[in-house]
C-alpha cells in the first residue's frame, strides 16, 4: 500500500493487490517456498445496510480485531484502474471495538464515518453482515507483500487464499508476473476470487 496521513493517526491508502484462491495443499506448498513471519490472527466484521447500500456503491466497511489494537475501514473502488481502491482507516482500541461489534454499531467520530456521511450513507441503518477469522501470514518479497491467509466463516466454513500486495505503484503490473509465474510454478490454476466480504455473508447467520 502507499500510505498518506490524513489527521489524528487516520491513514489513507492506495491498495494495488492480486489474488488467488487456494487449495488446503496449495496453501501448505507455498508456505514452505518463502521465509514467512509467525502468523496472527484478525478478526473481520463487516457491515453494510438491509438493502446492501454499500455494495451497491462499491464500498467496503469493516471492524478489524487484532490481539491487541483495532481499526475501522472504508474501502473505495475510486478508480478505474485494476485491482485499485483507496482505504481510510480510523484506528480504535480493543475495547471501542469489541463494545461496537457488540452493539452492531460503528464508530462514528472518525473519517471513515465523515466519508460514509458525504457519501449519502445513513449510519443508523449499518449492522454486520458477515464475519470472517483469517490467520494469516505474510513475507516481504522484493515484488511486494505475499500474504497466505486461512479464513474461517461464521458457519465454521474454511477456505484458503494467496494475495502480492504491492508497496511501488509504478511497478505495480510489473511484479503482477512475478504473481502469476508464482501460481504457474506451482501449477495452480489462475482462480477468480469472489470478493472475502461477499464469502463471509455467504456465511453468515445472523
Amino acid at each position: 500500500m502507499c500510505y498518506s496521513a490524513v489527521g489524528d493517526n487516520v491513514t489513507q491508502a492506495i491498495e494495488i493487490e492480486f489474488k488467488n484462491l487456494l487449495t488446503e495443499k496449495e496453501f501448505q506448498e507455498i508456505l514452505k517456498q518463502y521465509s514467512f513471519a509467525a502468523p496472527f490472527v484478525q478478526t473481520n466484521y463487516y457491515f453494510d445496510t438491509s438493502a446492501k447500500l454499500l455494495q451497491q456503491k462499491s464500498i467496503g466497511l469493516r471492524i478489524r480485531l487484532f490481539q491487541t489494537t483495532a481499526e475501522q475501514t472504508l474501502k473505495l473502488s475510486t478508480t478505474k484502474a485494476e485491482h485499485q481502491l483507496t482505504e481510510i482507516t480510523d484506528p480504535l482500541t480493543l475495547t471501542q471495538a469489541q463494545a461496537l461489534v457488540q452493539q452492531n454499531q460503528i464508530y462514528l467520530h472518525g473519517a471513515t464515518a465523515n466519508q460514509l456521511t458525504r457519501l449519502k450513507v445513513k449510519i443508523s441503518d449499518l449492522q454486520i453482515i458477515g464475519l470472517a477469522k483469517t490467520e494469516r501470514y505474510l513475507a516481504t518479497l522484493p515484488a511486494g507483500l505475499l500474504t497466505l491467509d486461512r479464513t474461517t466463516y461464521a458457519d465454521h466454513a474454511q477456505d484458503y487464499e494467496c494475495e502480492l500486495e504491492i508497496q511501488n505503484v509504478a511497478k505495480a503490473y510489473q511484479n503482477k508476473h512475478f504473481f502469476l509465474n508464482l501460481l504457474a510454478q506451482n501449477d495452480i490454476p489462475n482462480r477468480a476470487v469472489t470478493n472475502k466480504v461477499v464469502r463471509a455473508v455467504q456465511h453468515f447467520k445472523s
